[in-house]
């Protein structure tokens, strides 16, 4: 399998998605790239204007923490495709 490149931390940890609960709001939180969802202009980022940056975004919010973890396993593919970087060759 290949290697996806995650976002970073300052440490140099990887970013992942995971589920957070907290006073009874069970939600699945992941650092996508900005470039993805349409908050940085693509070209922008191109002519090195702007930069990618992750954005911790809730993207699916569930009645139980069990719910969420199954959401996250079956869309598991496409959450971490909206987590790689936007690159410039």
């Amino acid at each position: 399998m290949r290697k996806i490149k995650l976002p970073r931390n300052r440490k140099g940890d990887e970013l992942m998605p995971y589920v957070l609960s907290k006073d009874g709001r069970h939600e699945v939180v992941a650092p996508v790239s900005s470039v993805r969802i349409g908050e940085t202009n693509r070209n922008a980022v191109k002519s090195r204007h702007c930069v990618d940056y992750p954005r911790w975004i809730a993207l699916f919010v569930g009645r139980s923490e069990a719910e969420c973890k199954k959401w996250l396993d079956k869309y598991k593919t496409q959450v971490l495709k909206l987590c790689i970087p936007y690159e410039v060759s």
